[in-house]
């Protein structure tokens, strides 16, 4: 009981600092950022920060051909894809909504480990993979988290944001080095995810200097960026992937009360129902396996 209510505190940090991730998104986008330049900033901002302090604590980054593949596939699938569609689908939809969507990570990532034998395949798990997709479906009806049908093409496009991390967690698994310090990798896939958003941002026309404006809130997104990749990598190394996953939870209560007091979102009844939905997916789907395997782990 002491171990649980010692854990509250930093999960509960973790899944602020992600959830108002959306806030500075549609804030930066709503004053002419392009979605993309927000990303770049972000990432490029945090991995100096990270550096920074590999560098105060002595900590190489390792630049051998073996960590290069990890940087560039975690970056590709965690960084760069999951902007491109998430930062994009946000300029319309609420962010709220973009919230609930979180929880699909781990559903998403444990289903997949399923598939590749990683993970045992349960009914249990089975069950929850159904009630999740449920309540997201649920989440895209009317009455529910978005305003109207208008914008469930964007609502689609965001649901393939938790696709894209379930995709970087399964790679991540497969190709981490083992030993390195976790802030050296964070470092240095946010450093390669910044690049690959920039050349993402210049094919699609949206690399260009945004209004200076929004500079201190780039800024502070930049902090809490880096905050929150510090002490998710802290969270998976002494609480590991399954109790870290559950921030979950978190992320999606926090997300939909930043956009209910910053942009006054209303979310409609069947929200709480969605919410349930998902959040009994996420915990049978997570909570209760094994892994077969665990020497990728």
């Amino acid at each position: 009981m002491h171990d649980a209510l010692r854990m509250l505190p930093p999960l509960f940090l973790l899944g602020t600092l992600w959830g108002v991730t959306p806030v500075f998104v549609k804030h930066l986008g709503s004053i002419g950022w392009p979605p993309l330049m927000i990303a770049v900033f972000g990432a490029t901002g945090s991995s100096a920060i990270l550096f920074t302090l590999c560098r105060v604590r002595r900590i190489a980054v390792p630049l051998d051909a073996r960590h290069l593949r990890y940087y560039a596939v975690n970056g590709l699938f965690g960084m760069a894809l999951a902007n491109l569609v998430g930062f994009t689908s946000l300029q319309h939809i609420p962010a709220g909504f973009f919230a609930m969507l979180v929880p699909l990570s781990p559903i998403i990532t444990v289903l997949g480990a399923a598939l590749i034998g990683a993970e045992r395949v349960t009914p249990r798990r089975v069950l929850g993979t159904a009630l999740g997709l449920a309540g997201v479906m649920v989440a895209m009806s009317p009455g529910a988290a978005l305003p109207d049908r208008s914008v469930l093409g964007w609502a689609m496009l965001a649901a393939l944001t938790p696709v894209c991390y379930a995709m970087s967690n399964l790679f991540a698994a497969r190709l981490a080095p083992q030993g390195t310090p976790p802030p050296a990798l964070a470092t240095g896939t946010l450093a390669v995810g910044a690049v690959q958003v920039a050349i993402f941002a210049l094919l699609i026309g949206q690399f260009r200097m945004p209004p200076p404006e929004g500079l201190p809130i780039s800024a502070l997104q930049v902090t809490v960026m880096a905050s929150a990749f510090l002490l998710w990598f802290r969270s998976i190394v002494t609480y590991g992937s399954v109790v870290t996953s559950q921030t979950g939870y978190i992320i999606t209560l926090t997300g939909m009360a930043w956009g209910w007091l910053l942009f006054g979102e209303r979310p409609g009844p069947l929200t709480i129902p969605a919410a349930m939905l998902i959040f009994a997916g996420l915990a049978l789907v997570t909570l209760p396996g094994r892994r077969v395997n665990r020497s990728g782990a």
